[in-house]
């Protein structure tokens, strides 16, 4: 390996295991992205917009791809460099690759057009960032989650306030997949410690701020939906509720929106949403079930 490559790789680790070290810096960086690619969504469409209206939305999409393949193989590129220096290889590897088959699937089954696979490369930073402040796949994923949840709770109650549309559980799991491509990419760079298959790890999963967080957030949910608050749908003769997790009165299971884009796409229902996403988190909890991730630059 080049040894200006190996520098560089030393710096990336080095500059996760600082972040874990300074965590309100961390947490800081963080709370400052979020918002910043959250808030300006209205911007970022209008952009879109007139890109498609001067170019026709075929290129746009056709552009979009070209693009998020090309970010898909460079990173791929690194991320292999990196992960052959340090003994987790096999499994580190065989996650990413993983990833990288459902980020496919959920362009192929989730996405309305191509421009949403800006959701990938929007939360790739959170899952480096997150893996690097909490030593932990598990929760760094659940957190990414949860921000993508808050992302989808600002579209849905101010940017389509009032519209037949349902609360979009589609993009939160695209915001996983791309918080959980930063997380594995991150793992590239830091040490691993196998742990011993008879060693306890309950408490150390699932006691930690993210999962808490995030079954705090389905228990409340639990709570609004058996007290009558938080309806599924916009049922014709529904009792009066606070909210609803679709304005549609039904959902089909595939689901097309013209000025979306011309895909016909899986829509995710206000149960089957939560399930999927529980899964993902779920899934790379497995990480943390085999290893113990320190924050350190990765051995030779």
């Amino acid at each position: 390996m080049p040894e200006p490559v190996r520098k560089l790789e030393n710096h990336v680790g080095a500059a996760l295991g600082w972040i874990h070290r300074h965590k309100r810096w961390g947490w800081l960086l963080l709370l400052i992205y979020a918002p910043l690619v959250t808030f300006p969504h209205d911007v970022v469409q209008d952009y879109v917009a007139q890109i498609a209206n001067r170019y026709t939305h075929k290129r746009l999409y056709q552009g979009a791809a070209v693009i998020g393949i090309a970010i898909g193989v460079l990173v791929t590129v690194a991320f292999f460099r990196a992960v052959r220096r340090f003994k987790a290889a096999p499994i580190v590897s065989k996650f990413w690759i993983l990833t990288l088959a459902l980020i496919v699937t959920a362009w192929s089954g989730f996405m309305a057009n191509n421009v949403e696979i800006v959701h990938f490369p929007q939360y790739f930073p959170e899952g480096v960032l997150l893996l690097a402040l909490t030593g932990s796949a598990m929760e760094a994923v659940a957190w990414g989650t949860f921000f993508g949840g808050l992302d989808e709770c600002f579209q849905y109650w101010f940017l389509v306030r009032g519209k037949p549309v349902p609360y979009d559980f589609n993009d939160i799991f695209m915001d996983l997949l791309g918080t959980a491509a930063g997380v594995v990419f991150a793992l590239s760079f830091l040490r691993l410690e196998r742990r011993n298959p008879k060693e306890p790890w309950s408490r150390e999963t699932f006691c930690r701020p993210g999962t808490i967080l995030i079954a705090g957030v389905v228990a409340l949910a639990i709570l609004l939906w058996a007290g009558g608050l938080m309806t599924l749908y916009e049922a014709p003769g529904a009792p009066p509720h606070w909210f609803s997790l679709s304005r549609q009165t039904k959902l089909p299971f595939w689901f097309s929106i013209g000025f979306l884009g011309p895909r016909t796409f899986h829509e995710l229902s206000p149960v089957e949403g939560p399930l999927v996403n529980l899964a993902g988190i779920a899934l790379y909890s497995l990480i943390t079930r085999r290893y113990r991730i320190a924050v350190v630059p990765a051995e030779v």
